[in-house]
């Protein structure tokens, strides 16, 4: 049983995006227009849009995350347990 998990080297994956911010300012501008004059909406338009951090975001990967901060605390909570142990039988 290994306290600590040895990491795996990250495997290089390049995946390629590209957007075209003309195309986009014309998919919603002809969305607004369908929707003035009444005619069928399509929402695959409203859907490219590019928010801030998204691809940041996206790398994360929390489980990872929630169980190297779970063993760090089970690991902190057996060291008080020992220096309290120690401390309260010693003195």
């Amino acid at each position: 049983m290994l306290l600590f998990k040895i990491r795996k080297p990250r495997q290089y994956n390049v995946k390629y995006r590209y957007y075209d911010e003309h195309k986009e300012r014309l998919q919603q501008s002809e969305a607004r227009v369908r929707k003035k004059l009444g005619m069928d909406v399509d929402d695959s338009a409203s859907t490219g849009v590019l928010h801030r951090g998204v691809f940041r975001n996206s790398i994360d990967s929390t489980k990872e995350e929630k169980s190297r901060n779970m063993r760090f605390g089970i690991i902190i909570g057996v060291l008080l347990i020992f220096a309290y142990c120690f401390i309260h039988y010693a003195g």
